[in-house]
């Protein structure tokens, strides 16, 4: 963790362990907590072993203590005031506060008291290293969850990387070179290039991106780099967590209200699907295909042009309901239905607008065209062979209805009714046959 401190101070300004030792109890309860210990002791004590002290061993095992107790602390506030865990900016205010704060603060006092009576602090050296302990230890905290909260709430999906995220990172590391080698203050339009990427990116994608760069600030700060250079390095360290804690915050705070809205928008979506489809064939259904109707009605009219409407039902489709039962009935429907999707064009609209009675969209189509193309959908429905549940063959027919516009000053609902009555004209004249309307004939 050198890399993360200010020469010659021995204060971690970003105390990664902090967030992985919360997430090990998160994960193991307190039979993490030795482990955590252990660690603690085995990575501090050589810093910790040096001559001026008589027993820094025991030092050492006390503020290892304090970190596994951190850990353990956090998870406690953690399951009591975020048993749903972290997924809105209301969320976060919570973890921020008993997470990232609360618990740094009570242990942070043990260790640097243990500290002060080891000899390793004097006095003055007290207010600096605590509040120095406390940011590092919240903002560790912070930079490792949020990239585990991001990937329970956002699994990570491999795809081609858009070209939103290769702006992103490549306007980033523009950031830092020109920071580093020409002028420091751009590095402050981290943040606003972080926030916009809040909008654009996944959660997970913005959480990993943010702390790689907070964990690259803190590191050119190491090296003298970037705006963050004061006159002492107590001053340089508080600048710099400042900044790195309200760059981490807001962004992280962006990104989850972005998520929010984000699965707001596609539950909607759903609702939607769910309520303009047929659940059984997957077709659109009547509340789907009516504004469908009136936007195509109004196109054709506006540019004078012309599309045809058509109603089709299944004949005798109660018999084979009452004889072969409803789940032959609906094998029926489903097969007609994938008939149908291959026969239309990409243009065409169809839907299932009734229990066994469909409608059809035929854009820039006249009369005869329509006729002509329905009775080929016809005639393909008529070759289905259909196995009943008594191993018995059958097939099936259906009944056409076709309607014009043409030209004519009429409502969409009119144009409808039209394809209802050739539709009935069909089913008068016996069944399995294509009926365009005409006035005349309908009479």
């Amino acid at each position: 963790m050198s890399l993360f401190t200010l020469f010659p101070s021995n204060i971690s300004l970003l105390w990664l362990p902090s967030g992985i030792g919360f997430l090990m109890c998160l994960r193991w309860k307190a039979t993490a907590v030795p482990f955590i210990v252990i660690s603690s002791y085995l990575v501090n004590l050589p810093g910790m072993d040096i001559g001026t002290v008589a027993t820094p061993k025991l030092y050492t095992l006390i503020s290892a203590i304090a970190d596994g107790a951190q850990s353990y602390l956090a998870m406690l506030m953690f399951g009591r005031f975020l048993p749903t865990g972290v997924a809105n900016p209301r969320d976060l205010s919570k973890f921020i506060w008993w997470v990232c704060i609360i618990p740094p603060a009570l242990t942070t006092i043990i260790i640097t008291v243990n500290l002060w009576m080891g000899g390793y602090l004097v006095y003055h050296q007290l207010e600096g290293f605590y509040i120095s302990l406390l940011l590092a230890d919240g903002l560790g905290m912070l930079m490792v969850f949020q990239v585990y909260n991001s990937l329970k709430l956002d699994p990570l999906h491999f795809k081609r990387p858009s070209i939103n995220l290769c702006l992103s990172i490549g306007l980033i590391g523009l950031i830092f070179i020109i920071g580093i080698y020409l002028y420091p203050a751009i590095i402050y339009l981290i943040l606003p290039v972080l926030v916009i990427m809040s909008f654009e990116l996944r959660l997970l994608t913005v959480a990993s991106i943010s702390t790689l760069t907070f964990i690259g600030l803190i590191s050119i700060t190491h090296f003298n780099l970037g705006p963050f250079v004061a006159l002492t390095d107590q001053a340089t360290s508080f600048e710099l967590m400042a900044f790195t804690f309200a760059c981490a915050i807001t962004v992280f705070g962006l990104a989850l209200q972005q998520y929010q809205m984000l699965l707001t928008r596609e539950s909607g979506q759903r609702w939607k699907m769910a309520a303009e489809h047929d659940v059984l064939t997957g077709l659109p259904n009547r509340r789907a295909f009516m504004p469908a109707l009136t936007k195509e009605h109004h196109r054709s009219v506006r540019l004078g042009h012309t599309y045809c409407a058509v109603i089709w039902d299944i004949d005798d489709f109660k018999k084979i309901n009452d004889t072969y039962g409803h789940d032959f009935g609906d094998y029926v429907l489903v097969r007609l239905a994938q008939v149908m999707r291959q026969s239309c064009r990409d243009i065409d609209y169809y839907a299932r607008i009734g229990g066994e009675e469909f409608a059809v969209l035929l854009p820039e189509t006249d009369m005869e065209s329509g006729k002509s193309a329905m009775e080929r959908f016809r005639a393909q429905v008529a070759e289905e062979v259909f196995t009943a549940p008594d191993e018995t063959r059958h097939s099936v027919t259906i009944s056409i209805g076709i309607a014009c516009l043409a030209g004519r000053r009429i409502k969409e609902t009119e144009l409808l009714a039209e394809a209802d009555k050739a539709l009935y004209k069909s089913k008068e004249r016996g069944k399995n046959q294509t009926t365009s309307y005409c006035r005349d004939s309908m009479n």
